[in-house]
């Protein structure tokens, strides 16, 4: 642990994990604010699958570019940019009660979100040790569920306070705020920019090029789609199912979410503590895959007369699981990169990711209007975290076989 920090990495991963987690706090806040905003837009809540939809799908786009980018202008750079367009989302959504606008703040929201795990992975690969990777990588993740706690512990009392509009427009402050204090660490982090790399298209080709050439790295993707396919339908709609199918009150559903992304902060460290080091990052996967499936029935069996503590406990099982495996997917993928590709394998990666959180939410949300409601919507989502897992522990060779030929080769 010493040797580790005594690289760049104890600048570098503060770093992240603070971009981390201000940029995807941005991305959550449609999710909290959705029932009062929906009414403002004169549309129904679930349309929160549309917006979810529209800002990742501009997140896979970007993040097939951003290894030129990155190349060129720096990581710390280009994450001051990411931030600056997630609080440009937020302002616009907040000035204007708009659905069309709103899908507009969708896309600058998924612009800043979509350089946000290329980036990480770009710089925190150069700085740390292979064996070390998935702790390091789980640790910037934590950013993920820690801006998921933020945007539901501060929005549900502002909006209380003031409104929707308010609280959006508050919460904008903090990414502001913090891509001014990043160009302190630029120079430092930023020092293998290439002023003169050139910025092209062909990066979108290149990045999925590495994947799908990869039996492993596309395994992994596949997978990787299936879980987060699972774990956005039920972050995006979490508060909307306490509050609209069982009257609960805004304040104890932002409660509800801010646990679920809370517990996912020491689960992703301890994950990452033991992924490679004591288990097989791959197994480790399957086995929390499963675990997910498990938590989502429970939760589809919620009822208002459960105790708080009951609630807490499935919203504790959700975070460890639902929230606990994106860090360990994206070591994977640095893992599995061919050498000097590592940017490329999170962008091409991340577009698969991207796609099963583009697709969830829409497809859940149609399944609760269209298809049976709330109850056949989680146990389809449950069915599909169950395939990812069973999927990973019946691939688990391919991993081991990758890093034999890599070693050898």
């Amino acid at each position: 642990m010493r040797d580790l920090f005594n690289t760049k990495i104890r600048i570098a991963l503060p770093a992240m994990l603070t971009i981390q987690s201000f940029g995807t706090m941005c991305s959550f806040a449609g999710a909290i604010v959705a029932v009062e905003a929906s009414a403002s837009f004169g549309v129904k809540s679930s349309n929160i699958g549309l917006f979810t939809a529209v800002l990742y799908i501009a997140g896979m786009l970007v993040g097939l570019s951003t290894g030129s980018l990155l190349a060129r202008y720096g990581v710390i750079r280009v994450s001051q940019f990411s931030l600056m367009s997630g609080a440009l989302g937020l302002v616009l959504a907040g000035s204007i009660a708009s659905w069309p606008v709103a899908l507009v703040a969708a896309v600058l929201l998924g612009i800043g979100t979509g350089t946000l795990n290329p980036a990480g992975s770009r710089i925190l690969a150069r700085h740390s040790p292979p064996i070390w990777q998935p702790f390091v990588f789980s640790v910037k993740q934590t950013g993920t569920p820690m801006g998921g706690m933020l945007a539901g512990l501060l929005l549900p009392p502002l909006m209380a306070l003031y409104d929707w509009r308010i609280a959006l427009l508050i919460l904008a402050i903090i990414p502001i705020l913090t891509l001014f204090g990043l160009q302190t660490v630029r120079n430092q982090l930023d020092d293998d920019r290439d002023p003169n790399a050139p910025i092209s298209l062909s990066g979108f080709a290149d990045s999925l090029r590495v994947i799908v050439t990869s039996k492993p790295l596309m395994t992994l993707a596949v997978a990787g789609f299936l879980c987060t396919f699972t774990q956005m339908s039920l972050l995006s709609f979490t508060v909307i199912y306490l509050v609209e199918a069982h009257g609960q009150s805004t304040e104890l559903a932002g409660g509800v979410f801010a646990i679920i992304h809370g517990s996912a902060i020491p689960a992703r460290i301890a994950w990452g503590a033991i992924a490679g080091r004591f288990i097989s990052s791959w197994i480790l996967l399957g086995l929390i895959a499963l675990l997910m499936s498990a938590g989502i029935f429970a939760l589809s069996a919620f009822s208002s007369d459960w105790p708080f503590w009951v609630t807490a406990l499935v919203a504790i099982l959700l975070g460890v699981s639902t929230n606990g495996v994106l860090g360990l997917i994206l070591s994977e993928f640095a893992r599995l990169a061919p050498p000097n590709k590592v940017g490329e394998a999170a962008g091409g990666g991340q577009f698969f990711l991207f796609f099963g959180i583009v697709s969830g939410p829409p497809v859940f949300g149609s399944i609760v209007e269209f298809g049976g409601g709330y109850d056949i919507a989680f146990y389809t989502i449950a069915a599909v975290s169950f395939a990812a897992g069973v999927y990973l522990l019946l691939t688990v060779q391919r991993s081991r076989v990758s890093v034999e030929v890599r070693r050898t080769g």
